[in-house]
């Protein structure tokens, strides 16, 4: 369910929304502008293959994920960037024409370069944006993003998913996306660890205190969660305790300065905010999605019988970042998949942890679910 309302100001203003804005914006940017070279004939040239003809990456994804690795390298050096292509960094001040430039938060129109940000206010250690020292360079390579360490800078881990959805993307088919989730890790054990290790448990939504409890996220807290989708002309953003919202169109359009800037916008940002399905609405919906390898795909439908029991129908968009979304909108019930990277499910589950659903975020390869109680999550993820 949606209700309209508008984006809370203290949300807007948080740095690390504003950051994932930016992503969001250069995703966008570029998604949009590579669309127009990829037709049905799937030509080698642009696109090709991981595990299956059909499991596809395009040069689209490696760029997005080179031009979010190089602006997270001069604005939060001291981060670890996760993403699922590997990418090596690009400057987006040096691919970027100013114009969009200067629609970039962290840029600074007198140096030119992207401005280093320290203060991250979601974890307590600064209120609202800010951009300090001078710019970082835009390197590092797969895996990690390299720079000194950001001068008492909280360590956060970027888990990225250049295109999600990209045979959708590839084809034609408006389910595909941007995501962005933000983690704050606990422990040394948790930063020496590889990325792809870490595992985050089931979690009581903070949008819904009074449907259940859970155990703690034993990796640290997700603060952040962006999805970003040009085909369907909206972004879905989520911060940890301020609730998930869906914004029409790119949210950096729609992002007013911070409070006490010269060009802070007198009007708030229009906004829906996200609740999951509405109390008494009839029938049941389930998401999913299946792997692309035969074998693994074969063990899936094995369990699809008793996966669906309870439901009406099922859908599978393509998308496990949208897919979440979706509960969040409660345009379907519940979500359920296995065999996810953390970069695929990082943006969408806090989005559907802040609508009010029960999540369960599965680690790489692990069962991912988001469902409308506790008890079906137990359910789905035994099944799955």
């Amino acid at each position: 369910m949606s209700v309209p309302t508008s984006l809370p100001a203290d949300l807007a203003a948080e740095p690390i929304v504003r950051i994932a804005a930016d992503l969001s914006v250069m995703a966008w940017e570029q998604m949009t502008a590579w669309r127009s070279s990829l037709g049905a004939d799937l030509d080698e040239s642009v696109v090709d293959t991981k595990t299956s003809p059909n499991d596809l990456v395009t040069l689209a994804d490696a760029q997005i994920e080179s031009l979010v690795r190089g602006y997270l390298a001069a604005v939060r050096p001291g981060d670890l960037m996760v993403g699922e292509e590997g990418a090596e960094a690009l400057d987006p001040v040096e691919f970027f024409d100013r114009e969009l430039l200067l629609r970039l938060h962290s840029f600074d129109p007198v140096t030119g370069r992207l401005a280093e940000v320290t203060d991250t206010g979601l974890i307590g250690d600064g209120p609202g944006l800010g951009a300090s020292g001078g710019p970082g360079e835009a390197s590092g390579g797969a895996g990690e993003t390299s720079g000194a360490e950001a001068t008492g800078a909280v360590r956060l881990e970027w888990h990225v998913d250049p295109i999600d959805g990209t045979v959708n993307f590839v084809r034609g088919i408006e389910h595909f996306a941007f995501s962005v989730g933000v983690l704050h890790a606990r422990g040394e054990e948790v930063e020496s660890a590889p990325a792809e290790e870490v595992e985050a448990g089931v979690k009581r939504p903070a949008a819904a205190p009074a449907a259940g409890s859970s155990a703690g996220d034993p990796a640290g807290d997700w603060l952040v969660g962006l999805v970003a989708s040009p085909g369907l002309g909206a972004t879905f953003v989520a911060a940890r305790g301020r609730g998930a919202y869906r914004v029409e169109g790119r949210l950096f359009d729609r992002m007013p300065e911070p409070i006490g800037t010269a060009d802070a916008a007198p009007t708030p940002t229009s906004a829906k905010r996200l609740s999951g399905a509405p109390v008494g609405l009839s029938g049941r919906l389930l998401a999913t999605g299946f792997a692309y390898k035969g074998d693994n795909r074969s063990r899936q439908l094995a369990k699809l019988p008793v996966l669906v029991d309870g439901y009406d129908d099922i859908r599978r968009c393509g998308s496990a970042a949208l897919d979440l979304c979706m509960v969040a909108e409660g345009k379907v019930t519940c979500y359920a998949e296995r065999g996810l990277g953390i970069y695929d499910y990082a943006g969408g589950a806090l989005i559907a942890e802040e609508a009010g659903a029960f999540v369960h975020r599965g680690g790489a390869g692990g069962p991912t679910a988001a469902a409308d109680s506790a008890e079906e999550l137990a359910r789905l993820i035994e099944t799955i």
